[in-house]
């Protein structure tokens, strides 16, 4: 079970949970973030998970998604306060990808028989 609780001012509007993130209640939670989204004009949202004592893979996906939309999240316990640094820390971490560059004194190849020597 999650009881989820807004706290509408006129700077910040805060999420308060409390209980499990798991289920289906991942589902409401998604549903209040998003009708609560059209509300926000520009003030700060966070997610207080200072009671919440558990939180399924969903759950872990969606707090991933809100924290890359710009919710800040806010934990207390040890076990979510690790979860919410993984995903702080995920949200830093970039991939780039890129061709190759093209110089003609490297050679690319996937297949190590066709690779030169001085290309080594």
């Amino acid at each position: 079970m999650l009881k989820i609780t807004l706290h509408d001012s006129s700077g910040e509007l805060r999420f308060r949970l409390e209980g499990r993130l798991s289920g289906a209640w991942v589902g409401e939670l998604r549903q209040c973030w998003l009708t609560a989204q059209s509300t926000v004009r520009g003030r700060k949202t966070t997610l207080d998970l200072g009671e919440v004592d558990y939180v399924d893979a969903d759950g872990q996906s969606l707090l991933t998604e809100m924290h890359r939309q710009g919710v800040g999240l806010k934990a207390v316990t040890p076990l979510i306060r690790e979860l919410v640094q993984e995903i702080e820390r995920a949200g830093r971490c970039a991939t780039v990808e890129e061709a190759p560059a093209q110089r003609p004194d490297a050679l690319v190849s996937t297949d190590p028989a066709a690779r030169h020597r001085r290309a080594l």
